[in-house]
């Protein structure tokens, strides 16, 4: 049995309230091939949620803030597995980092959920020209909202990859809740982090504008506007 891993997916949110602080929508999706090559198969959470889920008699699977044990993020309502994925809902407690998280699910801030879990069973097959590792049962531990792709090794990961264009309306979404969020003081700092961070690739994207003829609302003068905002 492997130890404890953790697995990034885009969020997908159905439905959010945040008045009353409920969110619901997916911590997993089924049969997408990650980067390490693992493929997660329809099953593999059941019985974790028969013996551990919100519904069972022992409830011990958690809702948290960036895998933060220390910083619960709500309660579980329904966990369950569909054709899609991991379906969840939950009652997002009234805690600063809670009220920051409903703020930046609403802003379009968090971008993805991410599961703590240990693989029971997996088995090795050929999909086309990849070895995957095909993971039939998991024992769930816990689901997050991660900001900024966030994962406990490597905090933001996937910058380099970010096309010209992602990169223009990461910034552009960055620098908009920095003027106008109601986010915590915690918060802000996070959000001034990530756009340092990707001023560190300025020089990246003014080669990559250079060779642009024509760019609307380039992203050089929202990073530009930001440092302005920062006095840096």
């Amino acid at each position: 049995m492997k130890i404890l891993s953790f697995k990034n997916y885009d969020a997908t949110i159905n439905d959010l309230d945040v008045n009353n602080g409920i969110v619901t929508g997916y911590f997993s999706k089924f049969g997408n091939i990650d980067r390490d090559e693992d493929m997660i198969m329809p099953g593999a959470f059941a019985k974790s949620i028969q013996e551990r889920g919100p519904k069972s008699n022992k409830p011990e699977i958690a809702f948290l803030w960036q895998h933060d044990m220390y910083k619960p993020l709500g309660k579980l309502v329904d966990l369950r597995e569909d054709g899609y994925g991991l379906y969840f809902e939950a009652k997002v407690s009234d805690t600063s980092y809670g009220q920051d998280a409903l703020k930046l699910y609403r802003d379009g801030v968090i971008t993805q959920h991410s599961i703590g879990f240990q693989t029971i069973k997996a088995i090795e097959e050929q999909d086309g020209d990849k070895e995957v590792n095909k993971i039939l049962e998991v024992k769930l531990w816990e689901g997050s909202a991660v900001t900024f792709g966030a994962n406990p090794d490597t905090p933001f990961t996937g910058f380099k990859a970010y096309t010209f264009e992602e990169k223009q309306d990461r910034v552009k979404l960055l620098v908009k809740c920095l003027k106008n969020g109601d986010y915590t003081d915690e918060m802000f700092s996070l959000i001034e982090f990530e756009l340092l961070k990707l001023t560190s690739v300025e020089s990246v994207i003014e080669k990559e504008a250079d060779t642009i003829t024509s760019v609307k609302n380039n992203p050089i003068d929202e990073i530009y506007e930001f440092k302005k905002l920062l006095k840096i």
